[in-house]
């Protein structure tokens, strides 16, 4: 029987989510809905996400993809394996990227997919600014 599709409760981009291994808590640092540079492309250092998943029993492969919202193009893509034994659980992940790069200004959007399905999106946008004069 396959593993019953996640309720996805909570999507956010952040610079970075730290576990704490004795209590499973995570700690979102930065959180953010915009980025900006002043050329391209831009480099982010840094990059978290926190999902929160419910509704799941069995094993899942979930897939987190960057892509440009405008053309679907792919940025980056992580993924993890996970067993989750409780349906009525309420569960908290994170994933950390350690290095990005935009190609352009514009919407760009997480997806987060368990077993090939969707669950949902996040968007935000990276924006070009002006250099401030020194």
């Amino acid at each position: 029987m396959a593993a019953p599709k996640p309720s996805l409760t909570a999507l956010l981009v952040c610079d970075m989510v730290i576990e704490d291994k004795a209590t499973n808590k995570k700690t979102l640092v930065g959180l953010f809905t915009d980025i900006w540079s002043t050329s391209f492309p831009v480099t982010h250092h840094k990059m978290g996400v926190y999902f929160c998943l419910t509704d799941a029993e069995g094993a899942y492969d979930v897939v987190l993809r960057l892509v440009s919202a405008e053309s679907e193009s792919l940025i980056a893509q992580a993924g993890l394996t996970l067993t989750i034994s409780d349906m009525l659980a309420i569960n908290d992940f994170g994933i950390n990227l350690p290095v990005v790069q935009f190609p352009s200004p514009g919407r760009y959007e997480f997806q987060l997919f368990a077993n090939k399905e969707f669950l949902g999106r996040k968007e935000f946008r990276v924006t070009r600014v002006e250099a401030k004069p020194s």
